[in-house]
């Protein structure tokens, strides 16, 4: 016969009761509770440890005294959230337990039955914090359709968690494409039948795939600058149908776009805007120059170069944060357009979904600069389930993160958040994380998390399990690389010692 662990005391609602146990119980421990016909399944969202004997007005020398006559004679007291009936869709009475009802501990089916197994639409993310014998799965079609974000202060364990999502979609045959903000994925190490099965996407960008407002960034040619943007538009605009019409090469780009430009400067009629004319040449041969390696005239559009079934990388590590958004929003925007011409059987179109992982995401869709990637971030967020695209935000600083992209994100895995601010921020976008589940947040030590959203039944505090693949990005370790250079520089310094000797020797 199972034994009960505790019973219910106070005044119990329909979503909440308070509990007295002689039994450890931990913070999130999953109980259950027999009423009105219903097995309710309940969560420990608040645990105290008492003993009246002692209270917090004895002196230090009595209580030493007293814990030698009363032993451990403490109990717990707690509350517990109800979440419903398992084998009724959840279903939570509307009458609310007796005073008296015992609680019992979850049984491990009664788990499995809400977390799910392992099939070929789940991902094994780990185990329930507090019963390791418990696996927790989460649903990738929710994932992708809803959208997800990953929030945790630096070295939460944000790596390791996108990482075994990444195995996990890989595994069944998932494409993705990485915004690799700080190279850690480039080499990740997945394999497939003994195959990688990471992409590597260079950073090359065909400035003639460009929109207008995309080419003029790169010009640095701004909003207030409206005669040479009327210039540079029409300049643009004429050499790019030309070289789509086939009336030159795409490689004569640079020179037909500079030659219309000087035009304007010779000709009588523009002399009132020759000034600025000769202002946008400039910063159209220092675009040329500066980023040249970065513009690849004969380049397929990044895009175009998504595998399906693979792990697909663009680095961004070696550009600023401008040129990044500028980045982002340029391909953002291209896969929305082609996922679209896919559903409506247009020619052209991205044939599959694409699940889609933007690191650092606070930068890119700031809360507070207005970058070209929010735009496109919130558009995806709004529009993607409809064309499968999924966005997965990646961020240590929620507070930075634009509230409206945060709310798009039905998903979420958040692990150590100790700072107020981002906690206030992610509940704000959040309409079911509670401040019963916000309080549980700084308590969580690396690895552990609280997920919830339309990927998992119920919020659930987590585990996560370590991921297979080896990944760049860790943290490096200044003493070990000291001692590496110590140990180096001394043997440098004695082959210069015996060199020297050597040539002292006399023959």
């Amino acid at each position: 016969m199972v034994k009960p662990i505790g019973v219910c005391i106070g005044e119990p609602s329909t979503r909440e009761v308070d509990f007295i146990s002689s039994e450890i119980i931990q913070l999130g421990d999953y109980v259950e509770l027999e009423y009105e016909g219903y097995k309710v399944l309940g969560f420990v969202k608040e645990i105290k440890r008492v003993n009246k004997s002692l209270t917090e007005d004895l002196e230090p020398e009595d209580v030493e005294h007293l814990k030698t006559l009363i032993g451990k004679n403490s109990f717990f007291l707690g509350k517990i959230s109800l979440l419903g009936d398992v084998d009724k869709k959840m279903f939570i009475p509307r009458i609310p337990p007796e005073p008296g009802t015992n609680i019992f501990r979850a049984s491990k089916e009664t788990l499995q039955k809400v977390f799910g197994k392992n099939d070929d639409r789940k991902i094994h993310i780990g185990h329930l914090l507090t019963r390791e014998d418990v696996d927790v799965f989460i649903d990738i079609d929710s994932i992708v359709s809803r959208h997800l974000a990953i929030l945790a202060v630096t070295g939460g364990g944000k790596s390791n968690t996108v990482s075994v999502i990444l195995e996990g979609m890989l595994d069944k045959f998932g494409t993705i494409l990485v915004f690799d903000m700080h190279g850690e994925y480039v080499n990740f190490d997945y394999k497939r039948n003994g195959k990688p099965c990471v992409r590597r996407i260079d950073l090359e960008l065909n400035p003639t795939r460009l929109s207008y407002h995309e080419f003029r960034l790169f010009a640095n040619v701004d909003d207030s600058a409206y005669i040479q943007d009327r210039y540079l538009r029409r300049a643009f605009k004429i050499t790019v149908e030309e070289i789509q019409n086939g009336q030159i090469s795409a490689s004569n780009f640079w020179g037909r776009l500079l030659g219309e430009l000087q035009a304007y400067k010779t000709d009588e009629a523009y002399k009132e805007d020759w000034k600025s004319i000769t202002g946008v040449i400039n910063k159209v041969e220092d675009m040329q120059e500066f980023y040249s390696d970065l513009f690849n005239l004969l380049q397929t559009p990044i895009v175009d170069q998504i595998e399906f079934g693979k792990l697909n990388v663009l680095d961004l590590s070696h550009v600023d944060e401008k040129i990044a958004d500028i980045v982002v929003s340029h391909v953002l925007r291209n896969i929305l357009e082609k996922r679209k011409a896919h559903v409506r059987n247009e020619t052209g179109g991205l044939e599959f979904p694409v699940f889609m992982i933007l690191e650092e995401a606070h930068i890119l869709a700031s809360s507070t600069i207005n970058t070209k990637s929010r735009y496109w971030i919130s558009r995806i967020a709004r529009e993607g389930r409809k064309f499968g695209l999924g966005l997965c935000l990646v961020t240590q600083r929620p507070k930075a993160l634009d509230s409206n992209a945060l709310s798009q994100a039905n998903n979420m895995i958040i692990l150590r958040l100790v700072e107020p601010g981002d906690q206030r921020h992610v509940q704000q976008a959040s309409e079911s994380l509670s401040s019963d589940l916000v309080d549980q947040l700084p308590s969580l030590n690396v690895g552990e998390a609280l997920i919830m959203g339309k990927m998992i039944p119920i919020p659930a505090l987590v585990k996560i399990k370590l991921a297979r693949s080896k990944k760049g990005g860790n943290d490096i370790s200044a003493v070990s690389e000291w001692k590496k250079y110590k140990e180096s520089t001394q043997i440098s310094e004695k082959d210069l010692s015996n060199f020297l000797e050597l040539g002292d020797t006399e023959f």
